[in-house]
């Protein structure tokens, strides 16, 4: 009886867990009204998600802004890269679509070809941001190469977006409550198996 309501019960655990995730999810949507601080803060949620998964979590609050005060200026500034190219990209596909010209179908697939990059390139850049300290141009070419060398990973992680995606367009209530939190936490199981590759020996311990 005495394990049943041991705070280290599985099930206890998993609650916490769930808890947190919600209270995430409602911080992370409340740092990204702003718009141009949704980079910031999918970087905090992040690094907090992928601490999670591990176990090692501490306190989910003081860790988000943790990581979204360091984390700031670098992702607000990639945040507004993605937003310029999904912009470009999205006109293009749009012209190309809409033209009657011959070589229009060719350049859409071309299009729709750099987009698909992009979108599994970009993927792939705030939780790097929020694991390794680089450079922006390190950063984005480390996403990109990543997404590439771990394409099975890559694949599967887009699914997961995807049907999360899904879920959260068709189900709002999931979206306000955990629908955010829970897709990182989701995510960051990926994240954390690929990124264990890239982190030395001898401070995996403490990874």
């Amino acid at each position: 009886m005495g394990k049943l309501f041991d705070l280290d019960n599985p099930v206890f655990r998993t609650i916490g867990k769930l808890v947190d995730l919600i209270w995430l999810n409602i911080i992370f949507i409340i740092f990204s009204l702003p718009v141009v601080t949704i980079g910031a803060s999918v970087t905090a949620m992040m690094s907090v998600t992928m601490k999670m998964a591990r176990d090692r979590e501490g306190y989910m609050w003081q860790g988000f802004w943790k990581s979204f005060k360091q984390n700031f200026k670098q992702s607000t500034i990639i945040w507004i890269i993605m937003i310029l190219v999904a912009t470009v990209l999205g006109t293009d596909i749009y012209f190309f679509y809409t033209s009657k010209a011959g070589y229009a179908k060719i350049l859409l697939a071309l299009m729709l070809g750099i987009s698909i990059i992009c979108l599994c390139t970009a993927a792939y850049v705030f939780p790097l941001q929020a694991q390794f300290d680089n450079t922006i141009k390190q950063t984005l070419k480390n996403a990109l190469l990543m997404a590439i060398r771990h394409l099975p990973w890559t694949i599967l992680l887009m699914v997961v977006l995807g049907v999360c995606a899904v879920l959260i367009w068709l189900f709002l209530a999931v979206a306000i409550f955990f629908g955010f939190g829970l897709t990182a936490f989701l995510c960051s199981y990926i994240f954390n198996h690929i990124f264990i590759r890239y982190i030395p020996e001898e401070i995996r311990n403490d990874y």
